[in-house]
């Protein structure tokens, strides 16, 4: 039965006020009863790396800083461009677009916005020292010019079609804050946005506190307080949820999904991602760290040769991997976005595992007995991220590449991941990618198009992988207006990528979120867990 929030509220409350009258549950109801119920605690699967809204924006990190910062250009849950802090855009010319900001906007700190504070904004998300994905990649072609306090222009360096959809992955932020640090923002003291919620408390490792701004600019959110906990193990946030120590849970793991559904006290959303996880390989260095023959000597690197990525490629059942380790969790990928996102290609079809093929691959490529190497993961990050891991090396070892696999904490993997100027810290390793603009040009130009940091290409490529007639193709469909056109050449850079095995695509997840009856939520191709979206089943408007 449906019922409306202020039943909801009534209920609850009586049930923090007697909770020894017997109910009709399957979990205890102390947790959720003792908490206010304007209140929702969160439970991550990730712990936000940084409050600093520019440091990095993986999924975690992007919901939070939603709460607490806006964009000129907001993503409804499938990634669609909708009205921010700009109310309204247009475009003048083929290079020149133009924005007009809300009215009456204020930080947190009570000072007005203004076209300088974004300006500021775009120029200090340029220029991050270290930051493990550089927002130089969405402004790098852009030039922003002051009409008014109000209005702004964006010129490019040439048509531009998605400037919308970039603008929407840069947070706004006060000039006020000046040469704030990223230690700064982690601190809490330059944490100063226009958002829904203000920060109350941030314990690394524990939580985080936020409560509602009060004078908020846009819609108020029903939430008074939000609360943020980093719960990395699976089973931990399934045990939160339904001891009611936690509201709501994402990323629930496949094991737990058939019990969950049958819980009276629980609604599951599902909601596949515009996320492909996949494996990476080094392209760029004739030695490599973690490649050895099989005496353990070092050896040139083999990954070079196409025909023994291919034998990777069919080593490895991806649709094995779907049904035995990610049970209604995840779907096979072909390539790097799924079906339904701009720019995917119909003529890729998912490569059906070969070990006997795969042996003469790498018999034809110098390697009759396969040679060594180790591929590493994070441990935290990724729905069963270790199993898979661990399945993967098991199925290139049976073809004769014998892989060792070595896992850890998503915050230290990405550090190292990144490695320095040299390229990454490994040869093969396990990772995603989220396209933040909600198309395909986004993963195109970061993950497959030749590093070049002054044009902000490539920003993501940690694998060296450079071809140039993916480059070309790219940067073509980026400056092409006409959609059809566009969608094809993103299309056809795709399936180009693919068949040289730029990187090895396994599966597209299926965020499954758990919330605690009755509240509901949409959920949203960017995994993100957005509190201003989780409403109550029987409100208008509400998620059924």
């Amino acid at each position: 039965m449906n019922i409306n929030r202020r039943q909801f509220l009534f209920r609850t409350g009586a049930l923090a006020a007697a909770s020894f009258i017997p109910v009709a549950v399957t979990w205890p109801v102390t947790g959720w009863a003792a908490r206010s119920v304007d209140s929702l605690v969160l439970g991550f699967s990730n712990e936000p790396s940084s409050l600093d809204p520019h440091w990095h924006i993986v999924s975690a990190n992007a919901a939070l800083t939603t709460y607490l910062f806006d964009r000129l250009v907001r993503s409804d849950n499938k990634q669609r461009p909708q009205p921010g802090l700009a109310k309204s855009w247009q475009v003048i010319d083929d290079t020149t677009w133009e924005f007009e900001l809300q009215a009456n906007v204020k930080f947190h700190n009570g000072a007005p916005l203004t076209v300088d504070d974004v300006i500021f904004s775009f120029d200090r998300a340029s220029h991050i020292v270290g930051s493990p994905f550089a927002l130089r990649t969405y402004l790098h072609d852009k030039t922003v010019i002051k009409i008014s306090d109000t209005v702004l222009r964006i010129k490019t360096l040439a048509p531009n079609p998605i400037v919308p959809n970039e603008l929407a992955t840069v947070a706004i932020i006060s000039r006020s804050s000046g040469e704030a640090t990223t230690a700064d923002y982690n601190s809490g003291k330059a944490v100063i946005g226009t958002g829904p919620y203000k920060l109350v408390n941030y314990i690394p490792g524990n939580r985080i506190v936020l409560t509602r701004n009060d004078d908020y600019w846009g819609e108020k959110p029903q939430w008074k307080e939000i609360t943020i906990r980093p719960i990395s193990a699976d089973g931990a946030r399934v045990a939160a949820l339904l001891s009611g120590d936690v509201s709501v849970i994402e990323k629930v793991a496949p094991s737990d999904i058939a019990r969950l559904k049958t819980n009276d006290a629980v609604n599951l959303t599902r909601s596949v991602t515009n996320r492909a996880i996949f494996l990476s390989f080094d392209h760029g260095r004739k030695r490599s760290p973690f490649i050895r023959d099989n005496a353990g000597q070092p050896i040139d690197n083999p990954l070079l040769d196409l025909r023994v990525r291919q034998a990777f490629q069919l080593a490895i059942d991806t649709r094995l991997l779907v049904k035995h380790i990610l049970t209604d969790a995840a779907e096979v990928a072909d390539q790097l976005v799924p079906e339904g996102i701009f720019g995917h290609s119909n003529a890729i079809k998912p490569v059906i595992a070969d070990a006997e093929k795969a042996r003469a691959l790498l018999k034809a490529a110098g390697y009759p007995e396969g040679f060594r190497i180790t591929l590493h993961s994070p441990n935290d990050r990724f729905i069963r991220d270790s199993a898979v891991a661990q399945a993967v090396a098991q199925m290139l070892t049976r073809v004769g590449i014998k892989t060792e696999v070595e896992t850890m904490p998503s915050s230290v993997f990405y550090k190292r991941v990144t490695g320095d100027a040299q390229g990454s810290e490994f040869s093969f390793f396990l990772v995603g990618y989220g396209s933040a603009t909600g198309e395909s040009s986004s993963p195109l130009r970061s993950l497959l198009h030749t590093i070049d940091k002054e044009k902000g290409y490539g920003s993501s490529n940690r694998s060296f992988y450079s071809n140039k007639k993916v480059d070309q193709i790219i940067e073509q469909g980026l400056v092409t207006l006409d959609d059809g056109k566009r969608e094809a050449l993103f299309a056809s850079a795709i399936e180009l990528a693919i068949a040289d095995v730029a990187l090895l695509p396994l599966y597209y997840p299926i965020n499954v979120w758990g919330l605690r009856k009755p509240l509901v939520y949409p959920g949203r191709s960017d995994e993100q867990t957005i509190a201003m979206e989780i409403g109550v089943s029987g409100d208008a408007g509400a998620q059924k």
